[in-house]
């Protein structure tokens, strides 16, 4: 008898290895998912951060050549082999960037030039402007070739024919032109007029004039569509065409910025234009709509010293050298800049440019040219421009926008996080609010009204639910749901509002029968009554929907929403998502807050009951607050799923990145951006990244919703553990 007991309390060795092993299995397997969760969490951190680095300028060398004159433009090619420089006498000096610095050409390509213009360096085009009325074109291009398995570069100049623009005798003092494929517009300040060539390959389809002044500048945005005028004060904007050249506005800049203006120029695509003030403040004009009207208004304003100014040409990024060396690199959009100084460069700056790929700054003071080597990867991407409303060109104010794509080479992605944060928050509430009410009230239900025979048959069908495939219910939702919620407009809402009403009017009349009556029914049998309930109030809400269309609504309920209401109205909307995300989410929420009622001790609701409680009593005071902490975790799983979930909005919400709480406009969310965007994103690009940005907002907001619902179910738990 003492062996025995000595043998029980000893226990089983088997069972205790068994024990140590599972213990083991289980802590490791936990370990493993935290170690997961770790590593996917630093990954996108790695690929994120380089976003947040700051800007990088350093010297990387300095040239001395013979050079002469005053420099008009200067450049480097696409691989920063090679460099160039025009010069106001029309001298074309091609040199080497590597080691030996050879001068590769010197050639006059202008005789006794008066003017010069160039479009972006890396379209190679340029124009002098003469005494005599002409403009002579010419391009420079870098051709690439293979040597000893190398790539090298030679420089091609082409010179094209003159083009007449003034009479003989007329100097042209200031000179711009566009060139897209075939077509051609000139622009020059002839004599105190402004004269204007359009041509479409050789034909000349507009030759006009317009009075000006001598000392007026000229210039004209790369799409030829727009030539702006400044004199004095008075800046000038007209429209263009190969047939006519009409004005648009004048505005008066001193009016507006109490100053001045000095220059202007134009940043990249041409939709902003830069005017350089006396005080050496730049503002940033562009046109926004005002009365359907286009006006050229000034949107902000950079505080920078006079000096030299560089252009990226494909960024909307400039870059200020004062005389003192102190250089700084904006993003006009977003308002950031960083500064950086360079003692060797304190004296007049002669000209700047950025190379084609805007990794290089060539500067040239006193005929002595210095290399800048430039780390500026993601100037587009900041706090600002990621969290707050930046006014964009063309825009009417400042707003949030998520545009990363367009059809046009000049475009710069807008990448706002919040519109996708928002239309995240967005399809979750609509689907909570659809599925919370179904889920919980279906759950209470089954779990404790529901007789035992006909749960074991509802309970595992709703379950079965959440193995169906989410691309169906998108797939489904987009083409047949859409459109029903379009043309039904009215009967939607009718079922909306009829359904829970007339259950609950059907369950006071219940109540009000003879008790002989409901007796005969059996037991779950009112379910029955609720079917045929359901189908006439489905019938007659589309029944009844015309009527009210046309009776109420005039006719046409989405053009009474649009007009009268005043409300956009897309076919794939928030309705329509959260109805189909509210099928998906329910079982997740019934499956758990059914298993938390059910498993509420049954000496409880015994004891309860046996005190002379009723069962809704019992229910809303015992059961309810005993199983609060399985029922909230129910809900916070739903948030989750209905966070993270993409095919379903992928397919039925429009994926429109819109900034609105309407519940006829559509959406888009952080998983839906990433699936659609992530396989047309540059590898590396700021766009790339940005993308990852909001993968990491996704794992981090799902993280904190399971962090929130583990901490206030522990809560709850401990607060009604002594029921």
């Amino acid at each position: 008898m003492a062996n025995a007991t000595h043998s029980l309390m000893q226990g089983d060795p088997s069972r205790r290895i068994k024990d140590k092993l599972a213990r083991i299995s289980v802590t490791g397997g936990g370990l493993v998912v935290l170690f997961a969760l770790l590593l996917i969490f630093f990954y996108l951190a790695y690929v994120v951060l380089p976003l947040f680095k700051s800007p990088d300028v350093s010297l990387n060398q300095q040239v001395e050549l013979d050079l002469s004159g005053k420099p008009v433009q200067i450049g480097m090619d696409e691989n920063n082999q090679l460099g160039f420089r025009y010069s106001d006498a029309g001298n074309l000096t091609v040199f080497s960037l590597l080691d030996d610095h050879d001068v590769l050409i010197n050639r006059q390509v202008a005789l006794s030039p008066t003017s010069f213009f160039a479009q972006d360096s890396s379209t190679g085009f340029s124009a002098y402007g003469y005494g005599d009325g002409a403009v002579s074109f010419q391009r420079l291009r870098f051709v690439a070739h293979y040597s000893d398995g190398v790539r090298h570069f030679t420089p091609d100049v082409h010179i094209f024919d003159t083009l007449q623009l003034g009479d003989v005798g007329e100097t042209v003092s200031s000179l711009s032109f566009s060139m897209n494929g075939d077509e051609r517009a000139v622009a020059g300040v002839v004599g105190d007029t402004i004269n204007v060539v359009a041509q479409i390959g050789d034909v000349e389809h507009l030759r006009t004039s317009v009075p000006s002044d001598k000392s007026a500048t000229v210039l004209i945005t790369p799409n030829g569509r727009k030539l702006f005028e400044m004199v004095g004060d008075q800046l000038k904007v007209y429209n263009l065409s190969t047939s006519s050249l009409s004005l648009r506005e004048t505005v008066n800049i001193r009016d507006v910025t109490g100053q001045m203006p000095v220059s202007m120029t134009l940043l990249a695509g041409g939709h902003s234009l830069l005017i350089r003030l006396d005080d050496g403040r730049i503002g940033q004009w562009f046109d926004v709509v005002k009365a359907n009207t286009r006006t050229l208004t000034m949107a902000r304003e950079f505080s920078t010293p006079i000096g030299q100014l560089a252009i990226e040409a494909h960024r909307n990024v400039f870059a200020n050298l004062a005389n003192n060396g102190d250089l700084s690199l904006w993003h006009a959009p977003s308002e950031s800049w960083d500064g950086f100084e360079f003692p060797t460069l304190s004296s007049d700056v002669d000209a700047m440019r950025f190379s084609p790929r805007a990794d290089r700054l060539l500067v040239e003071q006193n005929q002595r040219l210095t290399v800048l080597d430039v780390d500026n990867a993601h100037p587009d991407v900041s706090i600002t421009s990621l969290w707050k409303e930046i006014w964009y060109e063309g825009y009417s104010e400042p707003d949030y926008v998520w545009q990363s794509t367009s059809g046009s080479d000049a475009f710069e992605g807008k990448l706002s996080a919040v519109p996708v944060v928002f239309g995240t928050i967005k399809v979750a509430a609509y689907a909570l609010i659809f599925a919370i009410p179904m889920a919980v009230g279906g759950a209470i239900y089954t779990a404790y009204f529901m007789p035992s025979g006909l749960r074991k048959v509802v309970k595992p069908t709703i379950e079965i639910m959440e193995a169906l495939p989410t691309v169906i219910l998108g797939f489904l939702a987009g083409l047949w749901l859409a459109p029903i919620v379009e043309s039904h407009l009215p009967a939607m809402f009718i079922i909306f509002f009829a359904m829970p009403v007339s259950f609950l009017l059907t369950a006071i009349v219940w109540t009000y029968l003879p008790r002989t009556w409901r007796k005969k029914v059996p037991a779950g049998g009112h379910l029955i009554i609720l079917l045929p309930l359901i189908l006439l109030i489905g019938f007659s809400a589309f029944s009844l929907g015309p009527w009210v269309e046309q009776t109420f609504l005039g006719g046409d309920s989405r053009v009474f929403v649009t007009d009268v209401l005043g409300v956009n109205f897309d076919q794939r909307n928030a309705i329509v998502v959260g109805i189909a995300m509210g099928f998906a989410v329910i079982p997740t929420i019934f499956t758990i807050a059914e298993d938390a009622i059910f498993s509420v001790p049954s000496h409880l609701t015994n004891g309860s009951l046996a005190l002379g409680a009723t069962h809704w009593q019992t229910l809303t005071r015992v059961v309810l607050l005993t199983a609060s902490p399985g029922v909230f975790s129910a809900v916070m799983m739903g948030l989750g799923r209905a966070v993270g979930e993409t095919m379903i909005v992928l397919m039925a919400t429009g994926n429109t990145p819109l900034m609105e709480w309407n519940p006829f406009e559509g959406l888009r969310t952080l998983s839906a951006n990433i699936a659609v965007e992530m396989p047309e994103s540059e590898v590396g690009s700021s766009h790339y990244r940005v993308l990852f940005l909001t993968a990491f907002i996704l794992f981090s907001f799902t993280f904190l919703i399971n962090t929130v619902a583990e901490f206030v179910r522990q809560q709850l738990r401990e607060k009604y553990r002594a029921l």
